[in-house]
């Protein structure tokens, strides 16, 4: 049990000591390895062997990879939220198609019931017109007994009940 607290201390203290080690390629095509203040070439320490102008040749080719990496982590971040916010705006350009979708389907449904009332509306007035002129035809002829003249009485006022009712329909579909 004490060696696995010792050993997790160990690797912790290892982690931290190891530190971040960048590489730098400079112009004339050599590999350099920066830790602290350490510089290596090809895993040998030459931090003593640079001339300070080589040195600071270095540093500053360092300085310009560390701000070029900042310039495009900035540059992706900025990227990102332009994505999301486009992705943001497609979605919202969904909705509202969605919802013209709606409106349309429902003014279409409005309009077919607007002309299914009016036609109701014409056939029940043509029934109408029909039967009253067979009643007034028969009426003229002497044909209609006084209970035959109570059935027509009744089926006209059923008729023109019935174009009451298309007609009301009609109007408040037209509101």
């Amino acid at each position: 049990m004490k060696f696995q607290y010792v050993s997790i201390c160990f690797l912790i203290g290892l982690m931290m000591s190891c530190g971040s080690t960048e590489r730098v390629i400079t112009e004339d095509g050599n590999v350099y390895e920066i830790k602290g203040n350490s510089i290596k070439n090809n895993g040998t320490d030459i931090t003593e062997t640079l001339t300070e102008e080589r040195k600071s040749e270095i540093e500053s080719t360092l300085k310009a990879n560390r701000k070029a990496k900042a310039e495009a982590e900035a540059l992706e971040e900025d990227l990102k939220a332009e994505q999301k916010a486009l992705k943001e705006r497609e979605e919202a350009v969904e909705e509202k198609q969605d919802e013209l979708e709606e409106q349309q389907e429902a003014l279409k449904e409005k309009l077919e019931a607007k002309e299914d009332a009016r036609d109701d509306f014409l056939k029940a007035k043509k029934r109408l017109e029909k039967q009253q002129k067979k009643y007034e035809k028969l009426k003229k002829k002497g044909k209609l007994s006084p209970n035959e003249e109570d059935e027509w009485s009744e089926k006209l006022n059923d008729l023109k009940e019935e174009l009451e009712e298309a007609k009301e329909k009609m109007n408040n579909l037209n509101k």
